[in-house]
């Protein structure tokens, strides 16, 4: 990964006055995976803005960093103001930053009103939102609130732009209005009762007379677009244009336009003729919700969208070709994790099944398409088992095993020598079974090396051998979601409240949950069992006999826990993370995405969870403190140029010494989020160099 140093973060979830804050980062998608509601660039610098105060820098649209925001709130719109980086968002929230490392928050504190757009001329911000809500400002630090603007009644606005010297601002309704200083408004109107989520001004090669027209250019939640070219005062419906989705956002260049939204991307070669440029066909974009799309000057169309989506738009011959910038990205719901002999695995929807050795990065690995697995309609439910056989099941008695093997793998060293290693194939070689049962199975667990099996209708299934399954009646026809063993106890938990245990997993009795909750997962952590699902439900208990209830804090589903050293986690859905010390008193975590979080697990000091859309986030609790080396120096064009090697979401300072005498300057806090383990860094000299200089890496504890 190369950036330029100021882009180079603590890459810290900002959390003041709060305990237990983590680190999070994103495996997958990449570069990340929230929801980009807004794009800019001012040619040196790329932003993108999401929910939860995300904000993510790059240079030309690549090498995608995340920066550190004094807020939590959605950020819905960002915009450069000269060089001044500007964006808003949920309840009046408004951040700046002059250099993209120091942010400042100013709260106009408008909730429960959001502010949804933001528009620029070289000397005054315009900003918009909920109940029809408008601020201006002239230099994105101090705002006024505003009148709203004449005849709005009772209608919102939700987009604003500036061009040619003027302000548009559109809403529900059809509503606009144009202002030449952001101040005195006068109202128009568009002929529709779709709300206007989208203005632009475009400039075209041929004014008001060759598409795509100059002017102001709209889309609404109604599929239309309309375009407008004396000024916002008259507007003309793009009738060619018929789409029943809402239209998020449009961009053009001398020659076309292009509009963009939920699942729809219309390209534009005249006014008469748009062509859908998503689907399935070769060099299409994917269907897909995009928020927000962009002309870049380099040449090419940017897009960002849902789950972090990034798509570029390149004219090659006389066709725009449209690729993913992170091709290897997935986006399969991934619904459980589990650690064994050094490798994560996670499971989820098309029979996904992705590993890693670091948390980091990530490998689909492929399964035979046979016996009870589809790629189209087998959802893995759970994955578990121990070192020596990994269980995946799910869906309608989808099966699949993957036993311990281990298969030479010849390397090469640097000398050109041979050698060759025993590679384990657990977790990446599978095979599909046939189906032991129609019921959808959604529990695995391992006790006295037998393998169990637990879901719909009070199924129970055993193996010794993963192949073959022995069926077991138990005394409820509940559905069975989670299981767990301590050295004398099994324990199944299932919808509203069931509790079963049996000390040699023949025999069963139902325990009193004394919640009629439905129960999700159960974890043997720390001398107890941990049993959660429905309401924030939390249930621990030391036999597996008497349960008791703690206060959770939230009334989101919990599903599923580890214990990290001294603390558990429990994450859930809508992003929900709690931790304890004690398994009694829990805390709420704050995490970057929204999204529902399903499994969670853990190695060398490292927490993973999954979840929603391919959500892989990644926490070191014990950040690795291996000695960092500069592998490389150089200097070209003004600029220090370093190459550093260190382990992944290692922290270190790249500090500088005149004199070796001990006097050493604390650098920029990097991070080494790269899988080979390098960082090139990019060191602007300044106008006056030192005539000689030292470095040294220091390790971040």
């Amino acid at each position: 990964m190369k950036l330029p140093i100021l882009l180079l973060l603590a890459f810290m979830l900002w959390s003041p006055d709060r305990l237990q804050a983590l680190t999070w980062r994103w495996s997958n998608p990449q570069p990340n995976g929230n929801n980009i509601t807004g794009l800019a660039e001012n040619g040196t610098v790329s932003v993108e803005v999401a929910e939860l105060g995300q904000v993510y820098l790059g240079d030309d649209f690549s090498d995608w960093a995340p920066a550190l925001v004094p807020t939590t709130n959605d950020l819905q719109a960002v915009i450069f103001f000269g060089n001044r980086l500007v964006a808003v968002g949920e309840n009046g929230v408004v951040i700046y930053s002059d250099d993209y490392v120091n942010f400042t928050n100013v709260n106009l504190k408008t909730s429960p009103d959001w502010l949804v757009a933001v528009a620029a001329s070289s000397n005054r911000l315009v900003t918009v939102g909920d109940d029809a809500i408008l601020y201006t400002s002239t230099d994105g630090a101090t705002w006024s609130g505003e009148p709203k603007p004449p005849n709005i009644g009772s209608d919102w606005l939700v987009s604003a732009a500036f061009g040619a010297g003027t302000f548009v601002i559109g809403g529900d309704n059809g509503y606009t209005a144009v202002s030449t200083n952001g101040l005195t408004w006068t109202s128009h109107t568009i002929n529709t009762s779709d709300s206007i989520f989208w203005l632009s001004y475009v400039t075209g090669s041929g004014g008001d007379t060759n598409f795509p027209y100059t002017g102001f250019w709209a889309v609404s939640d109604g599929g239309k677009a309309w375009y407008s070219t004396n000024l916002g005062v008259n507007w003309k419906r793009v009738s060619a244009l018929t789409s029943t989705n809402i239209l998020y956002s449009l961009a053009a260049n001398q020659e076309s336009g292009l509009v963009a939204g939920d699942e729809e991307l219309e390209l534009g070669t005249n006014v008469s003729h748009w062509v859908s440029a998503a689907g399935s066909q070769i060099g299409a974009a994917p269907a897909w919700t995009y928020y927000d799309a962009w002309w870049n000057p380099e040449g090419d169309y940017q897009l960002a969208g849902a789950s972090g989506l990034l798509v570029q738009g390149t004219k090659i011959g006389g066709d725009y070709i449209w690729s993913l910038q992170y091709p290897n990205n997935f986006y399969d719901w991934l619904l459980q994790v589990v650690a064994v002999d050094g490798l994560y695995v996670a499971v989820g929807d098309h029979a996904r099944v992705a590993t890693s050795d670091n948390g980091g990065f990530w490998t689909v690995e492929a399964l035979p398409l046979t016996n009870s697995v589809f790629s189209t309609n087998t959802i893995f439910l759970c994955v578990g088992g121990d070192t020596n056989l990994l269980v995946a099941a799910g869906n309608e008695g989808s099966l699949a095993i993957s036993p311990q093997a281990f298969v030479p793998v010849v390397q090469t060293n640097l000398n050109g020598t041979l050698v060759t290693n025993l590679a384990n194939t657990i977790g990446v070689l599978w095979n599909a079974l046939p189906a032991p049962t129609t019921s959808d199975l959604t529990a695995v667990g391992v006790y006295s090396n037998v393998y169990y099996l637990a879901g719909s209708g009070g199924t129970l299934l055993a193996s010794a051998d993963g192949t073959n399954w022995i069926h077991y009646h138990l005394p409820v026809t509940n559905d069975l979601a989670g299981i767990a063993a301590s050295s004398n106890q099994l324990v199944i938990v299932g919808d509203n409240g069931c509790i079963l245990t049996s000390a040699n997993g023949t025999n069963w009795t139902r325990q009193s949950s004394g919640v009629a909750s439905g129960l999700f997962r159960v974890r043997w952590l720390a001398g107890l069992f941990l049993a959660f699902g429905e309401n924030g439900v939390i249930l621990r208990s030391t036999n597996a006999t008497r349960w008791y209830a703690d206060v959770s804090g939230t009334t989101n589903w919990l599903n599923d826990a580890v214990l990290v050293s001294n603390t558990c986690y429990v994450v859930g859905n809508y992003g929900t993370v709690l931790a304890s010390t004690n398994l009694i008193d829990w805390s709420s975590i704050p995490t970057i995405t929204p999204l529902s979080l399903y499994g969670a697990a853990t190695q060398n000091g490292q927490l993973v969870v999954v979840g929603l859309n391919g959500t892989i986030l990644r926490s070191p609790i014990f950040p690795p403190t291996s000695p960092i080396s500069i592998l490389a120096y150089a200097q070209a064009d003004n600029e220090n140029i370093y190459l550093l090697s260190g382990a992944l979401d290692e922290e270190c300072t790249l500090d500088s010494t005149t004199n070796l005498l001990g006097n050493w300057t604390t650098g920029p806090r990097l991070d080494f989020l790269s899988g080979n383990g390098t960082v090139e860094v990019i060191q602007p000299l300044g106008s006056d160099p030192a005539p000689s200089e030292f470095y040294r890496c220091t390790v971040v504890p």
